[in-house]
């Protein structure tokens, strides 16, 4: 978890910022990631082709 999201855990957890996102319609929803090697996606049919396309190099001998 980045620095950012513990940021933005800590600012909705607090009863003043809830209050804040009530006045103004505001919601909070939960982001998956998934990780490839050093890479964060937020679809899996993105990480997956990733993971395929990086199989096929290492099959061929090829360099990414």
């Amino acid at each position: 978890m980045t620095t950012t999201n513990r940021k933005n855990r800590r600012l909705a957890a607090k009863p003043e910022a809830k209050d804040e996102m009530a006045k103004y319609g505001i919601t909070r929803v939960p982001i998956n990631y998934f990780h490839y090697k050093q890479y964060r996606y937020t679809n899996l049919a993105d990480a997956v082709a990733q993971a395929k396309r990086a199989q096929t190099l290492d099959l061929t001998g090829k360099t990414e």
